[in-house]
């Protein structure tokens, strides 16, 4: 009997409250704390796929760099570690890394100048470190970030392009490709952030739409109790205001004392009328048919059965016909019953409502679904939130959930204490 799962099937668990996703860290936002849980997952995974990339990297680049650039194995392993260690370093350091990976570009130029046919002043390890290092400013930093590394490592390797044309090829090659890297780096870190911004708002208006339904089902239930209520003081009004005429022998003081109180029952009508006009919204209209209790729960019943849905009505002894309780439970059987026709059409449900140690409980069960729900079944109704918030208003409280043998229940508990309900 949900009003956003369908009856026949468990519905999944609620999320969390809606909580904004943080964008990607941007302006030196990087190095802060408390990220969400889905910007910490994402770092992480940043973490390991970088490190390994550079074991990787370092794995390839190091014996590359000894034997067919002819440079020196020390000199080999630590620009290797430069390039290679600028990409987890790049994870948490953005201006850090564009430092190191630059200062091992320009090194290892200078280290493998002497070589001869090979790619220089840019090997094959070097553009993919630096396309990968890119890659990872590109998604995680601003855009300048990366565009300062990459015109780092152009310019510093510049000089080398006069060397020959081979060398001035090579260039053109390393600054076409890692410029591609950074931007299919700055696009998917785009889509990104468009994508959270998406979320944010849906979660802004989820919330919205949550706070209105609430405001809108609070001022109905206050249209219906001024009804109810209005309807109490006028009687006070009208008897307070005969009783002098009906019965004989009153002494002054007891007409002053009955004047008071028809006095006070229509300054009190007077003050519900002003605060209704100021809840009641423009566009709604005043409602002046009475509002229903226990006593239209049968003629209920037969109207849902014509809807196709079969109803066990069973009304205890005792029930209050009138009153806030007695309209309350009208309308939370009204509501459950809703919801059968709509998300469980032609599920049999048992309807009771009995008064118990000075409450009154409603209960609303029904059997499985026989057929198919409409195609308006997974709408956000009203129907849960108005049921739970006439049970609060009045003081008790309302259940809801799927029966273990399949099905729905809509258990409300209305205190009778103080209603001005009458038997």
């Amino acid at each position: 009997m949900n009003d956003d799962h369908q009856r026949n099937v468990p519905p999944p668990v609620p999320p969390a409250a809606p909580r904004p996703a943080a964008a990607p860290a941007r302006a030196g936002t990087a190095a802060q704390a408390g990220f969400p849980v889905d910007e910490r997952l994402f770092r992480a995974w940043m973490w390991v796929a970088t490190s390994l990339a550079a074991v990787l990297l370092l794995w390839v680049s190091i014996p590359l760099a000894a034997t067919v650039y002819g440079v020196h194995l020390l000199a080999a392993f630590a620009t290797s570690l430069l390039l290679a260690g600028a990409l987890p370093l790049a994870v948490r350091w953005p201006w850090a890394a564009a430092v190191v990976a630059t200062a091992g570009v320009l090194w290892f130029a200078f280290l493998s100048a002497g070589s001869e046919g090979a790619p220089w002043p840019w090997p094959v390890t070097t553009i993919i470190s630096q396309g990968v290092l890119l890659i990872v400013l590109g998604l995680m930093h601003t855009w300048w970030v990366g565009l300062s590394a990459w015109l780092a490592g152009i310019v510093v390797t510049t000089p080398f392009a006069f060397v020959d044309l081979g060398a001035a090829a090579n260039l053109v090659t390393a600054a076409a490709v890692t410029a591609l890297a950074f931007a299919v780096a700055l696009l998917v870190a785009q889509r990104r952030l468009i994508g959270e911004e998406l979320f944010r708002e849906r979660a802004n208006t989820a919330s919205e739409q949550q706070r209105r339904v609430l405001v809108e089902e609070r001022n109905r239930i206050a249209r219906e109790l001024h009804d109810v209520v209005a309807h109490g003081l006028s009687i006070i009004h009208v008897q307070a205001t005969s009783a002098p005429y009906r019965i004989t022998g009153l002494s002054d003081a007891a007409k002053a004392e009955f004047d008071e109180i028809a006095v006070s029952a229509r300054a009190a009508m007077t003050e519900m009328r002003q605060l209704l006009g100021v809840l009641r919204s423009a566009e709604t209209s005043a409602d002046t048919a009475p509002q229903p209790g226990i006593r239209e729960l049968p003629a209920l019943a037969v109207a849902v059965e014509r809807a196709g849905v079969p109803v066990t009505l069973e009304l205890g002894v005792g029930l209050p016909e009138t009153g806030l309780a007695a309209t309350s439970a009208y309308r939370i059987v009204q509501e459950a019953l809703s919801n059968v026709v709509r998300h469980a059409p032609g599920a049999a449900t048992y309807v009771s409502v009995e008064a118990l140690a000075g409450d009154l409980i409603v209960t609303v069960e029904n059997e499985p679904a026989t057929d198919v729900p409409g195609l308006d079944a997974n709408g956000g109704g009203h129907g849960l939130v108005s049921i739970g918030e006439r049970a609060a208003l009045l003081g008790g409280h309302a259940e809801h959930g799927e029966r273990p043998g399949g099905g729905y229940r809509v258990l409300a508990t209305l205190p009778l204490g103080s209603d001005g309900g009458t038997t």
